[in-house]
């Protein structure tokens, strides 16, 4: 696969799944070949992660072929500061609620989903409880 991807991605393995490093500007395109590819036919979206390593958000997606049973992890990743990468949505379109779910919870935002918006918590919520950054809000409730 790094061949055929060049430098698209950087490709590794973790036990049997094929992982897939790829740059925010080249993900959508990676996505693509990797569920169009005859090897891999990727045309299972399962689910996607975020991950908050300190330094930096990174966006995990995991798809499978289910004809040709290989698994490809797809990572990209992000700052706080600038936290977008691309949606899937176009690719799979099994990745809406999995990105808005990791848009809830960790604050990446996803360019181009068609309704990027929080799917647990309230829209007024402050902030985003998964990031290690995440203080949660004061309340003056008491236990009883």
């Amino acid at each position: 696969m790094a061949s055929r991807l060049g430098e698209k991605a950087r490709v590794s393995t973790l036990h049997d799944m094929i992982v897939l490093d790829v740059d925010r500007d080249r993900l959508v395109e990676v996505a693509t070949f990797v569920r169009d590819d005859s090897r891999t036919r990727c045309d299972l979206y399962s689910v996607n992660a975020g991950v908050d390593t300190g330094t930096e958000l990174r966006s995990v997606t995991f798809v499978r072929g289910t004809d040709t049973k290989v698994s490809v992890m797809i990572r990209t990743s992000c700052t706080e500061l600038d936290p977008h990468v691309p949606t899937l949505v176009s690719v799979w379109e099994g990745a809406n609620w999995c990105e808005r779910e990791t848009y809830d919870m960790f604050g990446i935002e996803f360019d181009g989903h068609p309704d990027l918006r929080r799917i647990f918590l309230e829209e007024s919520f402050p902030g985003h409880p998964l990031r290690k950054s995440f203080l949660p809000p004061r309340s003056d409730a008491r236990g009883g």
